[in-house]
């Protein structure tokens, strides 16, 4: 997703990953808490090599979120991200 809204930054753990992927993702995942309202954030999908984690900030109502990742094929793709704004009629 090619939106400004949203600051997506790595965090290097400074390692590669020691486990396989697991076998039910081979595609990723999709994070979903299944609050609402939500904005879905795409997140860059095996572009690192050392397990990490994506932070995920919206740059509208604050909401952040960290994500973890292992630079596997089982990682997360994207995450519905809820809105801090949903009950304040903003």
């Amino acid at each position: 997703m090619a939106n400004d809204q949203f600051r997506i930054e790595y965090v290097d753990g400074g390692r590669p990953p020691r486990v396989k992927p697991h076998p039910d993702f081979p595609d990723g995942k999709h994070i979903d808490s299944g609050v609402r309202p939500a904005c879905r954030v795409e997140l860059p999908y095996m572009t690192k090599t050392n397990i990490g984690y994506w932070y995920v900030e919206c740059g509208k109502c604050g909401t952040n979120c960290i994500i973890t990742m292992a630079s596997r094929p089982d990682d997360a793709r994207s995450v519905m991200l809820p809105c801090a704004h949903a009950n304040d009629n903003r």
